[in-house]
């Protein structure tokens, strides 16, 4: 969304500068707008961008790299930086085969993606992130416009799903920032559940601050508290037939591997005019959902052994006001402890107080997307870790299960086979009786005939 009329892109000494418009980088003049290096403390480095910064070539591109800007593109480098410190992501485009992708190649979003993360550690490539931009502009995420990064983040995830033919892959990659949460819509007067079936996928998760000092874990604990819907809120119940409170809210069923977190800043003032929130939000570099929410927020399908500690990567910073300003990044590598500041394309090491200056409260320069890692399970001394006591337990259970179920059907089969002998050993009986009762009438009848045939002979004899 554009912030102004005109492109504005730089904050300089207490004011802002009209850029000149261009798709090229702009020329390397001493103190030019592309030159103007904002450092972490709001002071020009006196440096030129990372080619000067007396680093070899490969020492330099080992720690990190500069994005040049090429006409307000700042928002999407820092959005790029962000890309880049998430491995995951990368490892997920490396297994997918885009030489497939033939057709309408120049538009592919996921390609040019791919290809970012691919060049950004080469050193010969000066501009590895330029064909990216350039598709962006054919997608309508135009060049010399400015853009809220939070809406360019959910566009490139929607381009993903949409332009790779491998849907597996995007689905896999979607899910990295998945929450997925159960919506819950239950009447007070009778408890009835009126929530609708399925879902809610947040891939961003917004969180409304106040126009006071706040905090993460305050932000996140509000988001995921039911609220009381009650008075001209009052919603209509199926069941009652009338107008009730109801209590609504959402309910987690999993948490994602990476979590975004955009906070809220930009919003309607009482005259209508747009307004930025420079109040502080404090975050920290560890996160636990367990700690900030109470059990009530879990749903009773949340798998309990899923990790719930999260670790802070990647800060996507705004400096200006609500009508225009300029976007850099706070970003560190996977399983690495040293926080890079990334301002386009200059680059420098920083500290975990330049990242806390960000919290806002004292200046325009303030974190508004906020990305955290879930951490793995950790084992704990002498024993297993979480993740794998909940399976062995639940292994131990399923076996268990089987075990009494087997011992239960072994049982009945004895039971079976003890009466179909006793109804087999009383068939016979019966059989063995009946066939002495045919043998004794056999007898019976043979007897009475050979005494009348003595009868008859003396009769005979007689005569």
């Amino acid at each position: 969304m554009s912030r102004g009329r005109y492109p504005y892109d730089r904050y300089m000494g207490g004011i802002f500068t009209r850029k000149n418009v261009s798709t090229e980088p702009r020329s390397s003049g001493w103190r030019g707008p592309e030159n103007y290096r904002m450092t972490p403390h709001g002071r020009s480095s006196g440096r030129r961008g990372p080619e000067n910064n007396g680093l070899t070539p490969l020492r330099r591109f080992s720690r990190w790299r500069g994005l040049e800007n090429y006409g307000l593109t700042c928002c999407v480098n820092a959005l790029l930086q962000s890309f880049i410190a998430t491995s995951e992501m990368k490892d997920l485009l490396d297994r997918w085969d885009s030489s497939s992708v033939r057709e309408d190649a120049l538009d592919n979003v996921p390609v040019h993606l791919k290809g970012v993360l691919g060049a950004i550690r080469d050193p010969s490539c000066r501009a590895p992130h330029k064909d990216f931009l350039r598709c962006l502009d054919r997608q309508h995420i135009r060049l010399n416009v400015q853009h809220d990064a939070d809406e360019v983040f959910l566009a490139v995830l929607n381009f993903i799903q949409q332009q790779m033919d491998d849907k597996v892959l995007a689905l896999e990659i979607q899910s990295l920032y998945r929450l997925s949460v159960e919506l819950h819509h239950q009447c007070v007067e009778c408890s009835s559940n009126q929530s609708p079936p399925g879902s809610s996928y947040l891939l961003s998760l917004p969180l409304h601050i106040r126009h006071q000092n706040n905090t993460l874990k305050d932000c996140l604990a509000s988001f995921f508290e039911l609220q009381k819907l009650s008075g001209i809120d009052n919603c209509f119940c199926d069941q009652c037939k009338t107008r009730t409170p109801f209590t609504h809210g959402h309910r987690i069923l999993s948490l994602p591997t990476i979590l975004c977190v955009q906070l809220q800043r930009f919003r309607l003032s009482d005259s209508g005019w747009m307004q930025k929130l420079d109040c502080s939000v404090e975050f920290q570099e560890s996160l636990d959902f367990q700690d900030i929410c109470s059990r009530d927020v879990f749903s009773k399908d949340f798998q309990k052994n899923e990790g719930t500690k999260y670790s802070l990567f990647a800060v996507i910073v705004h400096s200006g006001s609500a009508m225009f300003g300029h976007y850099t990044a706070f970003v560190r590598a996977t399983g690495g402890s040293d926080w890079f500041y990334a301002n386009d394309s200059h680059v420098e090491p920083v500290s975990w107080e330049a990242v806390r200056e960000t919290y806002g409260g004292r200046s325009s320069r303030t974190a508004y997307m906020l990305l955290y890692r879930r951490e793995p399970t950790q084992t704990q001394g002498g024993g297993e870790g979480e993740e794998q006591e909940g399976e062995r337990q639940e292994g131990e259970r399923r076996e268990g299960e089987v075990q009494e179920g087997e011992r239960q059907e072994g049982g009945r089969r004895k039971r079976k086979k003890r009466g179909g002998e006793k109804q087999e050993g009383e068939k016979q009986e019966g059989e063995k009786q009946e066939g002495a009762v045919h043998e004794g009438g056999r007898r019976e009848g043979k007897k009475q005939g050979v005494g009348g045939n003595k009868k008859g002979r003396n009769r005979k004899g007689r005569n």
